[in-house]
Order: C-alpha cells, then structure tokens, then sequence
C-alpha cells in the first residue's frame, strides 16, 4: 500500500510557504480529495499539506454584525452551531443533510468548496447568503464573491499556492430554506439542489435569492424566478408560475446519476415544496 508523504505546518504563514512550492496539495478533511487521489495523480503522488494544525482556521467568529467561518470548520460544526441556525438556516440544513455522521465530522467548508463540484450541498446556500471568501498565498490576499469563484465543474479561479482562509458573508434576520433529491437520504450525491433566502412583510415575500445546484455546469442564480417571486403573495397560481419560471432556468445535463427532463422538473418541485413550507406570518 503507498504511503503518503505528509507535511505539517502548525501556522497560516508555515503552510502558505510550503504551498508556494512544488508537487504539494493542501488537503483538509479529505472527503473529497483522498476518494480521487490515485485517479487524477496517478503513481506521481504529490505531498499532503495537511492543515488540521491551523487551528484560527477552525473558528466561527462574528464581528460587526458579520459571520466569517475558517475553512477548516466541518460539517457537524455548522449543524450543531446555534449561531448559525439563526443567521444561515439554509447552510445548516445542507451541511446536516450531506454524507454521513462519520463523513460530516471530517468534511469541511473549505474543502467543498474548493472541490468546485456544482452538486457541492454547502454551494448554493453560500451563494444566497453572498458569501465572500478570502484567498490567501505568499504573495498576499484577495476577496472574490462566491459566484466568481467557479469556472466550471471541478474548474475555480483558486491558484495552486493560494488557501481558502475565510468564508463570510452578512448576519441578516432573514430566513431561508435548502432542499436536495439524491438516490438515498444519506451517502448520496445531490441529484439537484435549491436554496432559498427571503423576508416576509405582511404576508409577501422579499429580499428573495435562490440557487441550484447539479443543474448547470456551477451552481447558478435564478434571476427571473427572484424577480416574479418578489413583493408577492405565495398563493397556488403565484407557486405555480415561479416553479414553470425557474424550470426555464435550469440548464441541467444527463449522467450517471440521473437524466437532465428529471432534473429540470425537480428544480420546480423542489421550489414549491420550499415556498410552501413557509408560515405566512414569518
């Protein structure tokens, strides 16, 4: 069996130097990379920088009325952080739906998104909070809005010496929702995904930011749907129309997991069972 050859720095400054080197690969909880290692290195394994050791970047801070979360905080972290229940119910419902317990104690924020998968469950929640991230290398840091950050499936603009440091985005008292379909409820990949953020104000919905994932080479916003959906009443004609809207949006392809007509009639699905699920004096 091939042993891995690890590196362990214990500071941001020490893992950024390494990482300004050659044939090294940062590695976090390891769900993602380790399960694809051998595919895309093949017999020239790089070093593993493993960065369990930096501990500041295992922390949820909130300062100024913002929440910035390391990259290093797992998935069991975000399920369980009673801060972020209030301030980001989407992102807890996703992270609380993914994998398995064993899998959520290890996986991280960082590591899904940087694993650029458009089906990554942690994605679009961030997506409708704006998330911002913080890029960091030697040569400096950069701040880059979520939706920036993807080219395409598995394709980001983070550079091989640049970390992930932070992940932030703006405590609000608005309220949101995540719903996925996979083949089983646990150990599954999304098949596809909708987040939603919003406000209701006397019995109509605002501030409404929604997106999807597994439906389109990135995760993507659903504009239209956004716009028809705002200042309305969520009666049946309005849920029907806005399921009918963001269908049209989804830009969805067939794979082994499932084909793309079934995809784009989840999307509407997915939507409504969300809207619904709203009290109509939030």
């Amino acid at each position: 069996m091939t042993k891995y050859k690890t590196i362990n720095p214990t500071t941001l400054d020490e893992a950024l130097e390494t990482l300004n080197g050659c044939n090294v690969m940062p590695i976090a909880g390891g769900t993602d990379l380790l399960v694809k290692f051998y595919e895309v290195y093949g017999k020239s394994l790089p070093k593993l920088v493993v960065l369990d050791g930096l501990i500041p970047l295992h922390e949820i801070k909130t300062e100024n009325d913002r929440i910035s979360l390391g990259p290093l905080v797992t998935f069991s972290e975000i399920e369980n952080s009673p801060e972020l229940r209030k301030a980001a119910p989407q992102l807890v419902q996703a992270a609380s739906v993914a994998g398995s317990v064993q899998i959520r104690n290890r996986a991280t924020i960082g590591g899904n998104i940087a694993n650029g998968s458009p089906s990554g469950d942690l994605i679009p929640p961030l997506y409708v909070l704006n998330a911002e991230l913080e890029l960091s290398s030697v040569n400096g840091r950069r701040s880059i809005p979520i939706d920036k950050f993807f080219k395409g499936p598995g394709i980001t603009v983070l550079e091989k010496n640049e970390l992930i440091t932070s992940i932030s985005f703006d405590k609000t008292f608005e309220n949101g929702f995540f719903l996925r379909l996979a083949t089983r409820k646990a150990l599954a990949i999304s098949k596809v995904s909708v987040a939603a953020n919003y406000s209701m104000q006397n019995g109509t919905i605002t501030n409404v930011r929604i997106a999807l994932g597994a439906v389109a080479p990135t995760v993507i916003r659903a504009p239209r749907t956004e716009e028809y959906l705002s200042g309305k009443e969520l009666n049946d004609n309005v849920l029907s129309t806005a399921a009918k809207l963001i269908k049209e949006e989804a830009k969805p392809i067939s794979d082994i997991r499932s084909i793309a007509d079934y995809r784009r009639e989840m999307v509407g699905v997915l939507l409504k069972r969300g809207l619904n699920g709203i009290p109509q004096s939030e």
